[in-house]
């Protein structure tokens, strides 16, 4: 063997090696990057996800979302996100006025969804802040409050930590005098601040204001880009402008499809009935995610996830039925998703 071929087979003996010791010392259930995509324990993992942003709000909510994870697990859907403040579906600040503790049984419940997600070979998007819940009165307080999500959930790593829910929304203007999370400046410094306290979690933000959405992602402290759309955008078309204006190297998520539209008068009056015309939008986002490698979705119907309105008061995490007058609910979204995404089921 000549001496050039026996360093090139040392030197491959050895990052190969490096690679199954750095494999075989992250725990199970580990979410990872690899440029636009994720990995779970080291294999390619598209997030296909539902926004249930209020279930750790109480736990009839947390038990009524973990009795769905195996219908969901079933159709594909291998993600949900839930935030600690909660959504239009009911809110709350679990935390101190410090920022420095978090109410107990809170964060049980959020550790309860996580670990049953994780059981089941699932992500949980975990979202801190949302612009109705009560504000922190101090710079310090509001940095402290993320501190003190990093490390309560250091040994959960089939989690990605979502700092604010709709960085841009103007219902933060009285907490932006004291702590101006529409500045993604701001938002930058929070995820080195998570690094600082966990260096390999996966942290992220954004909203409906793309220039913003663009500075963020282009942010090398960004881990994950996770945008919203407002109305009826189109998030293949999104993700294209994101590409184009330098945002590479990193998954891009909607973590929140079309916001508040899905109670407007382009949908029907009753919770979980889609016209043709709403579901084209659903199947348009799901064929986008599927031809993008580096695009992920969450599906959200803002009157059946969140219970806004139109007769309905509680949230609903169960799929329903097909959408329609006499068996509402978004199954035939789940469904699509199976079609695009054939699931891989855990033991």
């Amino acid at each position: 063997m000549s001496p050039r071929l026996f360093t090139f087979l040392s030197a491959l003996s050895c990052k190969v090696v490096g690679f199954v010791l750095a494999s075989a010392a992250l725990p199970a259930g580990t979410l990872t990057t690899a440029g636009d995509g994720f990995l779970l324990d080291g294999k390619p993992f598209k997030l296909w996800g539902v926004r249930t942003a209020s279930a750790s709000q109480s736990p009839a909510a947390t038990q009524h979302l973990i009795a769905q994870l195996d219908d969901y697990a079933r159709h594909g859907l291998n993600a949900v996100t839930v935030f600690y403040q909660g959504s239009s579906g009911g809110y709350s600040n679990p935390f101190s006025g410090d920022g420095l503790a978090l109410d107990p049984a809170h964060q049980a419940r959020m550790v309860e969804i996580i670990t049953a997600c994780d059981r089941r070979g699932m992500v949980v998007v975990v979202g801190l802040f949302y612009q109705r819940a009560e504000y922190f009165r101090t710079p310090i307080a509001w940095e402290n409050a993320v501190r003190t999500v990093t490390r309560l959930l250091r040994p959960h790593r089939n989690v990605i930590l979502n700092l604010v829910n709709e960085q841009n929304s103007s219902l933060y203007r009285d907490s932006n005098s004291v702590f101006d999370l529409g500045d993604p400046a701001r938002l930058i410094a929070l995820c080195d601040l998570v690094h600082a306290e966990d260096r390999t979690r996966l942290v992220g933000a954004g909203g409906y204001d793309h220039a913003k959405n663009i500075t963020l992602g282009r942010s090398r402290s960004v881990d994950v880009l996770l945008f919203d759309t407002n109305g009826p955008e189109d998030s293949g078309a999104l993700f294209d402008r994101f590409v184009a204006a330098g945002v590479t190297g990193k998954p891009i998520v909607n973590v929140e499809q079309f916001g508040a539209y899905s109670a407007k008068a382009d949908f029907p009056q009753r919770a979980g009935v889609f016209t043709t015309a709403n579901r084209a939008l659903f199947l348009r986002e799901i064929d986008a995610a599927r031809t993008r490698p580096g695009l992920h979705t969450f599906f959200f119907d803002v009157r059946w996830l969140q219970g806004t309105g139109h007769g309905q008061t509680e949230n609903r995490y169960d799929l329903g039925g097909a959408g329609t007058e006499d068996s509402p609910g978004w199954r035939w979204y789940a469904e699509a998703v199976r079609a695009a995404a054939p699931p891989v089921l855990t033991p």
